[in-house]
């Protein structure tokens, strides 16, 4: 269910905690215009620790030529030490196979959870979608 033209796009990866839904969601994006939903993936675990199909749609998409991924943390209002360790499970999956990550954040409760278990260093959270877009667009 990868978009052939993914290696241009972005692929925006959107956790949603269970109190919100439950789920993943997963959509392309051009970093200009309207995103392109293409999957929606449940989340697993008290409280919302496993992310099944995750690790494999990521891969799916890095077989099919993306190389920009954007995680979108505006819709997490906390995250513990489980959910870190996810965030570093992602990027390492993402960094390991030559790809870049770009995560927005703007919640002061969530930056400074990333701040002070030194994430802050490694995921550099961006305030929003457009400056993640740059970034990503210009490979700083």
């Amino acid at each position: 269910m990868v978009d052939h033209g993914s290696a241009a796009r972005i692929l925006v990866i959107r956790p949603i905690l269970k109190i919100a839904g439950g789920r993943i969601e997963l959509a392309w994006w051009d970093g200009a215009g309207a995103e392109a939903g293409f999957a929606s993936l449940a989340v697993d675990g008290d409280p919302d620790h496993d992310w099944p199909g995750l690790a494999e749609a990521v891969d799916r998409a890095r077989l099919a030529g993306c190389r920009r991924y954007l995680l979108d943390l505006e819709r997490v209002p906390w995250v513990n030490s489980r959910g870190l360790g996810r965030l570093v499970e992602l990027w390492r999956g993402i960094d390991a196979a030559g790809g870049r990550l770009a995560v927005v954040c703007s919640s002061d409760r969530i930056r400074n959870i990333l701040r002070i278990s030194q994430l802050d260093n490694v995921l550099r959270p961006l305030p929003s979608l457009a400056e993640a877009a740059r970034t990503l667009a210009d490979g700083s």
